[in-house]
């Protein structure tokens, strides 16, 4: 953390001034504030187990998949990375495997529905003629053998050749393809008026879907248990603008925590990771079931700052429904807000950063609340003067 002295030589040079001329900043009307920035996120393993019948078609070993007895009691180790991808793992209860016949098919076949079991279905026995689609099929008798007085002229844009019609004799008046006409035998029945069905291909039988076809199928009792991560995202500022955020990067002084386990910081007599950009690894995985105050998880004569960080996370820590493991993983950088009563237009914000720390120049309140006034006050003017002129 930075002294009051530090803070003061970073505004100096930031303002282009030698660090020790306490003439271009004086310390008399320096007003220095410290705020905590607290960014990273809180992954919690969420493990959910379900019991329920399971069905298989057919026949399946069983025997690659593990067994219980109690599912709320069957171990699962702790994951070693909480934030894993999603995970499913399929069990068997011990002694609930039945391998079943099928009752409601003969060796897997079951009548076809749709012809009933015949094997055929009905079908017409003539199609209308491709040709003249039995329209016109002959200009002199119409397809009914009978001339008529008077022949019927060509369809407009036909350009095939007529033949002599085989019912009325006529030539060059019927259609080339069904020579008067007008239908043709079916090309699927041949003029018998039965098929084969579609659906079971004359068989009269099909494969029934229950049982895939096998005549068999195999029941169980399925125990069922997810994993999957639950990540809460952490930013928080202490009085500061959202945007304080964007003021830092990469290179600046963070400090961080890495923590498997259930409390989010070391215990006393560890490296809290106080220093600048250093961090704090702490990966060993601890024993869920015992709960830690956080306050006292941090030497506080250490880190003042950590144990802000801690305060505020603590009410984030709650354990949820099917918690099996958590990785917290949060870093924290301590700012100064300097305001001069020399300077009122102005707030300097002192970012620790390597090799010094760094000065972002902001408007003071005062400031934006003197352009916001400005800003109506131009606006009012402008809706009175249009008025007038209007």
């Amino acid at each position: 953390m930075l002294s009051d002295d530090d803070i003061l030589v970073a505004v100096r040079r930031g303002l282009g001034a030698p660090g020790a001329d306490d003439a271009a900043f004086p310390a008399a009307g320096a007003h220095i504030t410290r705020h905590l920035l607290v960014a990273g996120e809180i992954v919690r393993c969420v493990e959910t187990r379900t019991e329920g019948t399971a069905f298989h078609a057919g026949t399946r070993d069983l025997s690659d998949l593990p067994e219980y007895d109690d599912l709320d009691r069957y171990p699962v180790p702790a994951p070693a990375d909480p934030g894993a991808a999603r995970s499913t793992l399929r069990l068997v209860r011990r002694g609930s495997v039945a391998a079943h016949a099928c009752s409601t098919c003969t060796n897997g076949r079951k009548p076809c529905a749709r012809c009933r079991g015949a094997g055929d279905v009905a079908c017409r026995t003539h199609v209308p003629c491709a040709g003249c689609e039995g329209r016109l099929c002959c200009l002199a008798c119409e397809g009914t053998g009978k001339r008529a007085r008077e022949a019927a002229d060509r369809p407009q844009g036909e350009t095939a050749s007529r033949v002599r019609c085989r019912k009325c004799g006529a030539d060059d008046a019927a259609c080339g393809k069904c020579r008067g006409a007008g239908r043709k035998k079916c090309g699927v029945c041949g003029g018998t008026a039965s098929r084969p069905c579609p659906d079971c291909a004359g068989g009269g039988t099909v494969s029934h879907d229950f049982c895939a076809g096998t005549g068999r199928y195999v029941e169980w009792t399925e125990g069922v248990v997810v994993r999957e991560p639950v990540v809460d995202t952490v930013e928080e500022s202490s009085d500061l603008p959202a945007r304080a955020f964007a003021w830092t990067n990469e290179a600046d002084a963070w400090n961080r925590v890495d923590h498997v386990g259930e409390d989010a910081f070391p215990p006393n007599g560890t490296d809290a990771g106080s220093g600048p950009g250093t961090r704090t690894d702490l990966t060993e995985a601890t024993d869920l079931t015992e709960a830690t105050d956080l306050t006292k998880a941090t030497d506080l004569t250490q880190d003042t700052d950590l144990a802000e960080v801690a305060a505020r996370l603590k009410p984030r820590l709650g354990f949820r429904d099917g918690e099996v493991a958590r990785r917290v993983r949060v870093r924290y950088l301590s700012l100064a807000r300097v305001t001069h009563d020399d300077h009122p237009d102005r707030v300097y914000v002192v970012i620790p950063g390597r090799p010094a720390p760094r000065v972002v120049t902001v408007r003071s309140p005062r400031r934006a609340w003197r352009l916001a006034a400005l800003a109506l006050l131009v606006l009012v003017a402008v809706v009175a003067v249009s008025r007038l002129l209007a």
